[in-house]
């Protein structure tokens, strides 16, 4: 576990300095007992133990989650917007920046180099648009002179 200071708001519309816990994925993936269950949803780190017992999906689905990122299996159950409101109240940090991978392919807003290669992605696009510009030229110059 790390601590470090970070400003802005403290999520209660006062400014000023707070102070972010971060997790080690290892550290998180520990705490996988109904006595003591941490999940990590979205990069940020969750206590649920007093949370289990009113699961509406049991205590058995929280469990089977109970490691290194539970962020998928929580998007592809369709939380309510309550039930992101209620999460906010089990936040105790985050993951560590270290153990940040890029989540869903987003690119890691901490790699420095994340975006020097962002232009590959249009190179086909581009080479697509001008191989149909000269085709259509060609075509339109051939029914033109006919």
């Amino acid at each position: 576990m790390a601590t470090a200071e970070a400003s802005g708001s403290d999520g209660k519309g006062q400014g000023g300095d707070t102070s972010v816990t971060y997790y080690r994925l290892e550290e998180v993936a520990k705490h996988n007992t109904p006595k003591d269950l941490w999940l990590v949803i979205h990069r940020r780190v969750y206590d649920i133990t007093r949370f289990l017992n009113e699961h509406p999906g049991g205590e058995e689905v929280l469990l089977e989650q109970a490691g290194p990122d539970a962020s998928e299996s929580f998007e592809d159950v369709s939380h309510s917007s309550n039930a992101r409101e209620m999460l906010k109240q089990y936040h105790i940090g985050d993951v560590h920046p270290s153990d940040l991978k890029p989540e869903s392919g987003r690119q890691n807003p901490l790699e420095k180099n994340a975006c020097k290669r962002c232009w590959t992605y249009w190179i086909l696009p581009i080479l697509g648009a001008i191989l149909i510009g000269f085709l259509y030229r060609h075509y339109m110059l051939e029914s033109s002179s006919s």
